[in-house]
């Protein structure tokens, strides 16, 4: 079996763990900018990469904690070579003499490809989730016996490519869901709703879940691909086919062997796209549960009632924010513990079945004001939930298609929570509306936000501009 230190330098990951990481990562940056174009083909001369690093120790003071103690690293020159040969021992590049006394200094492929994902994790870089399984779609229905193995493996490339770039767009909805619920850091209200409405709009829906749900859904092209690797594999003549240019092309030495790729490779596309469904519902329960989890958040945030919640959260807001004041005066704690086991002991007693007895209650007892408050405490925890929020998203259209946001009528806390939530829910499974964001910022009594449009599913949105007839048509 093949072990990855066969491959690469068992001290290859020693720089991302040295005390000077951030200065080596910043410099294995350097070089592979520094040589990373078709001239070079990342080679690059050894003086030209040594002097791109002393510029980069010029404008920046850094002590090597981990160089030996006959090594100098006083001037740049010397810390940029001292960067050099730490990356040779670790195996992240090598040296080649040219003659005339030049020297070029290449990146492994191996090197290549973790610059590659350290770069891509650094930019913050997202999976964009766009026509894959129209791709595979496309492929299959152009399946020709000429091109047979060709195109098959591109479609089995893509496909794989669709079930990574799935798996990946869950786990980076676990990601924005372990940040809000597990991570211990302090989050305001303001940056909690620009991690909700702009980073995890951008990064999920907009890169990758709405074209997975409308223009590039499963339902729209699975029966197609299912369909058309039915009749391939069904077919004999073109099995037969097939089996014979594989054995030509991959060189596969039986018969059997090349049969067996070809019917492994339809296998694997029929079997992904048969069970992609629940990849996706489980997506949709990971959206749902951040969504959730968000909202839940949120309400606390904002929650300044007199109940339990409330009186909680200005606590814990007053101990956060004054991180230096001493509050032993106002609590008492101390540890208790029993003298004995017999201190608090009570003896067992046998058990008796009870007797229930009617309760005599006395309504005056209790006046209409205190019952109708209790009523109104009661029903303020049923006003935030989905069914609520699509509900009160129908009373506000009152019969038209679409509303702005601005023109939402904005008095107490609950009517901006509610806007909040409405905006939150939006994207969530059996809501009867939908958002458009508008490039605009808006005042609506006391708060300020990014306006946006709510408008019935379903239903184009028209929108008159200052211009008579003048419309600009959205969706």
């Amino acid at each position: 079996m093949a072990h990855l230190f066969d491959t690469i330098h068992p001290n290859f990951f020693n720089v991302l763990a040295s005390p000077n990481k951030e200065t080596y990562i910043d410099c294995i940056f350097i070089i592979y900018r520094a040589i990373d174009s078709i001239e070079d083909a990342f080679q690059g001369d050894r003086e030209y990469i040594i002097q791109q690093l002393i510029d980069y120790f010029e404008d920046k003071e850094t002590d090597f904690l981990d160089a030996e103690e006959e090594e100098a690293t006083r001037t740049s020159r010397q810390k940029a070579v001292h960067v050099i040969n730490v990356l040779k021992k670790s195996g992240w590049l090598g040296e080649e003499e040219l003659g005339d006394y030049k020297t070029s200094l290449n990146l492994f492929d191996y090197s290549i490809h973790v610059i590659d994902t350290l770069e891509k994790i650094t930019r913050g870089d997202t999976s964009e989730y766009t026509g894959e399984i129209f791709a595979v779609y496309s492929l299959l229905n152009a399946f020709n016996l000429e091109e047979g193995i060709g195109i098959l493996e591109q479609a089995h490339r893509k496909t794989d490519d669709v079930i990574r770039k799935l798996k990946s767009l869950k786990a980076n909805i676990y990601r924005y869901y372990f940040d809000i619920t597990k991570k211990r850091s302090k989050q305001d209200l303001q940056r909690l709703l620009e991690k909700l409405l702009v980073e995890y709009k951008t990064n999920f829906f907009d890169a990758a879940y709405y074209n997975l749900k409308t223009k590039d859904s499963l339902p729209r092209y699975k029966r197609g691909i299912l369909s058309a690797i039915a009749s391939i594999r069904d077919n004999e003549a073109t099995m037969d086919h097939l089996a014979q240019q594989a054995l030509t092309l991959k060189r596969f030495d039986d018969y059997n062997d090349a049969f067996n790729f070809v019917e492994e490779m339809l296998r694997y596309i029929s079997d992904s796209f048969a069970a992609l469904e629940f990849l996706i519902l489980a997506i949709d329960r990971k959206n749902e549960q951040y969504i959730s989890a968000a909202a839940s958040k949120i309400l606390f945030l904002t929650n300044h009632s007199d109940d339990i919640e409330g009186i909680f959260n200005r606590l814990f807001k007053i101990v956060l924010d004054k991180p230096d004041e001493a509050f032993d005066a106002f609590f008492n704690l101390v540890q208790i513990r029993n003298i004995d086991t017999q201190s608090l002991y009570n003896q067992r007693r046998m058990r008796m079945d009870t007797v229930p007895e009617a309760i005599v209650f006395d309504d005056d007892l209790i006046s209409d004001d205190y019952r109708r408050n209790k009523v109104q405490a009661l029903l303020k925890n049923n006003i935030y939930g989905k069914k609520e929020i699509d509900q009160y998203v129908k009373t506000l259209l009152n019969g038209q298609d679409v509303i702005e946001a601005k023109d939402v009528e904005i008095v107490t806390q609950e009517d901006y929570i509610r806007l909040i939530l409405v905006f939150l829910y939006s994207k969530s499974i059996g809501m009867h509306y939908d958002i458009d964001l508008l490039n605009k910022e808006v005042r609506n009594n006391f708060v300020s936000f990014r306006n946006f449009r709510i408008k019935r599913k379903g239903v184009r949105a028209w929108i008159r501009h200052k211009q008579p007839n003048s419309l600009v048509k959205t969706f």
